[in-house]
């Protein structure tokens, strides 16, 4: 069996109080297929520092992949 991959995205989660259950969901969807654990890290960290207060939470990493059987 052949595996081939589709997409990859990842959904960033940001609390704060401001936020109705003092929690924001950000996904991005166009992201590479060999995304490294820092690259998220740093992406997360980064979206957390453009509101006063958010802090990054957890990052959700989702890879679609096609089995083609042969």
């Amino acid at each position: 069996m052949q595996t081939s991959w589709l997409a990859t995205s990842i959904a960033f989660e940001l609390q704060n109080t401001d936020y109705p259950n003092e929690s924001l969901q950000r996904r991005m969807t166009a992201v590479k297929e060999d995304v490294q654990a820092t690259e998220i890290q740093a992406v997360g960290e980064a979206l957390a520092s453009l509101h006063v207060g958010d802090t990054f939470a957890t990052a959700t990493l989702t890879t679609k992949s096609a089995y083609i059987a042969k």
